[in-house]
């Protein structure tokens, strides 16, 4: 299955100057089957061990670290002799391991020559914001699940990317533009887990690929549900089902009121932090001021939670092929298919730094809002096409910014420093 990243990893490998790698991402995105692509294609052999399923892997990382021991029975175990250069070891699940952060300071320091990868399905920023010096440790990679340009090349379009990534320079045909909406509304409904799109492609079944993501999300609520503490345990699903509900509303900041009408902050925050930290749902925080850098202003009690992928939400709503028919769809819900579509294409965006979102204090809201260089580029979701849409006018009003992104359903154009731009290229930004 292609996935984009490969090149990614392609430059990694190449570059002389490469640390050990660390590649984040929730359940089900693809990491182990992408790792073991890459491995096949650019080593001789490779070394993948699952350290929640393995416990004498384990076992090897126990006790007092010493560098030819690990290498001398990490071969012993895969059966092959791990060389330096020639040999990718993938250690999947390393935070399954109490004392993974020891461990990988340990062999980013002792095992240089070796090209190693670690995986976790946490929220990569709690680790770095708890572990700052593993920023000069290893190279973070997030995988996500396919974007849209992915989603299109699996299903064999490399052409209607070809046009999407010429657009601005070329107009797209009409009978192309009618095909390239016509999947991405396909791409709406099913989404971007590996499984459910290798299902799609492979069975040209729509239900089929529902019925696997209806699978997704039954693994993710037997996982709430086996946790330890039973009363934790309802709190979490409680949330996780709220988040489509709040999603709909036209303030889409995380209300725990919306979660349970008597709820309050402190009964429910570690259910929230549970599901960021394990990377069931992504926060998206408020910045007081659009100011660089934009972290800097971050508001930490004002945020959205959005799900790891489109399809999921859909299914959740209870979606079908039909519906994305509709010429309002994407107006429904409050515009929350819309919101989390555009905020997951941002995120597969290497162009695109870490998002936030920005309000006034009257109504005016920026949807997204990020950093170019000395820039501060504000994103605005306008399907209905209103050019005196208020938010935008207010914004740059205030702040007199140079360049704005108005996500639209025409076709691509600048004008007074406004890049409009249509839902289906947001990753070619």
């Amino acid at each position: 299955m292609y996935r984009e990243i490969l090149t990614w990893l392609e430059e990694w490998k190449e570059n002389k100057n490469r640390k050990m790698l660390f590649m984040a991402g929730a359940r089900g995105v693809g990491k182990t089957w992408t790792l073991n692509d890459f491995g096949m294609g650019f080593y001789d052999n490779t070394a993948y061990f699952d350290l929640n399923t393995q416990e004498y892997v384990r076992f090897i990382f126990e006790g007092e670290l010493e560098k030819s021991r690990i290498i001398k029975m990490l071969s012993v175990t895969c059966g092959e002799n791990i060389e330096p250069e020639k040999t990718f070891v993938i250690l999947e699940n390393i935070d399954s391991i109490s004392n993974y952060i020891d461990i990988i300071d340990f062999l980013s320091k002792e095992l240089k020559e070796y090209h190693i990868c670690f995986t976790t399905m946490k929220n990569e920023l709690s680790i770095i914001e708890n572990n700052a010096f593993l920023n000069d440790a290893v190279d973070f990679v997030t995988l996500y699940p396919l974007s849209f340009s992915e989603f299109l090349r699996v299903n064999g379009e490399d052409d209607l990317c070809t046009l999407i990534e010429e657009n601005s320079k070329k107009k797209i045909d009409q009978t192309y533009l009618l095909r390239i909406k016509q999947y991405l509304k396909t791409y709406m409904l099913i989404g971007g887990m590996p499984s459910v799109v290798k299902t799609y492609v492979e069975t040209d079944s729509l239900s089929e690929a529902e019925t696997e993501k209806s699978n997704i999300i039954f693994s993710y609520i037997n996982d709430f549900e086996n946790l330890e503490n039973k009363a934790f345990s309802s709190k979490v699903k409680q949330v996780w089902e709220s988040i489509p509900k709040q999603l709909a509303q036209e303030n889409k900041k995380f209300q725990y009121g919306s979660v349970k009408i008597t709820a309050r902050a402190r009964e429910y925050q570690d259910a929230v932090k549970y599901l960021i930290e394990e990377k069931y749902v992504t926060p998206l925080y408020k910045v007081a001021t659009p100011k660089a850098p934009l972290e800097a202003g971050r508001d930490k009690k004002s945020f959205e939670l959005f799900l790891t992928d489109i399809g999921l939400l859909s299914s959740m709503y209870g979606l079908t092929m039909d519906d994305f028919e509709e010429s309002d769809i994407l107006k429904r819900f409050e515009g929350a298919l819309a919101v989390q579509y555009v905020f997951e294409e941002l995120l597969h965006n290497p162009n695109v730094s870490k998002i936030y979102y920005w309000t006034s204090s009257a109504t005016a809201k920026i949807d997204f809002i990020f950093e170019d260089g000395d820039n501060i580029i504000p994103i605005e979701i306008n399907l209905e096409e209103n050019t005196k849409a208020q938010s935008l006018k207010v914004y740059k009003e205030r702040y007199k910014n140079n360049m704005s992104v108005r996500i639209t359903t025409d076709t691509m154009s600048i004008s007074n420093g406004i890049l409009n731009l249509p839902l289906f290229s947001i990753w070619n930004m």
